[in-house]
């Protein structure tokens, strides 16, 4: 589990700045930000902005909780991979590493929304609103997993 966790993560970093690229190449200059009830935009910024708090948010999410993992390493016996032999802290460390897989996922399917929402062959996107709920009920059911692993330890 834990060899996959790590692939994931590290899967879901190329498939981010994939995305990333991809749709930013399709946006047009200005996103809307805040909408009026007509529909139109009231404020909007310039597609290279709304690229780099992307990357900002990527970065300062996943550099926090590689910090943390990378601060905390010292102190763990890493070579376990079964959760019932590992300590509450060891299972904490290394649910992290999902929780960032989990928070680049929503990413992902955050920017994929707001691509088809922007894409000049006008997509229906009430069609695609599930790729927004799709990452909090991801996280909702990470915290879930981090819940059982801590309750379940003897």
């Amino acid at each position: 589990m834990i060899k996959v966790t790590k692939l994931l993560y590290t899967l879901s970093i190329f498939t981010f700045l994939g995305i990333l690229l991809y749709v930013y190449a399709f946006l047009p200059n200005k996103i809307g930000i805040f909408f009026d009830e007509s529909g139109e935009a009231t404020l909007a910024i310039n597609k290279a902005v709304f690229f780099y708090a992307c990357l900002g948010l990527f970065a300062l999410t996943n550099g926090i909780i590689i910090l943390y993992r990378r601060m905390s390493r010292g102190q763990l016996n890493l070579s376990q991979t079964d959760f019932k032999e590992m300590t509450t802290t060891e299972i904490a460390y290394h649910w992290l590493s999902g929780l960032s897989f989990v928070f680049n996922v929503i990413y992902i399917f955050s920017i994929m929304f707001i691509g088809m929402y922007y894409n000049s062959e006008h997509f229906d996107v009430t069609n695609y609103v599930t790729l927004i709920y799709i990452g909090p009920i991801l996280l909702a059911g990470w915290f879930f997993w981090f819940i059982y692993l801590q309750f379940s330890k003897k």
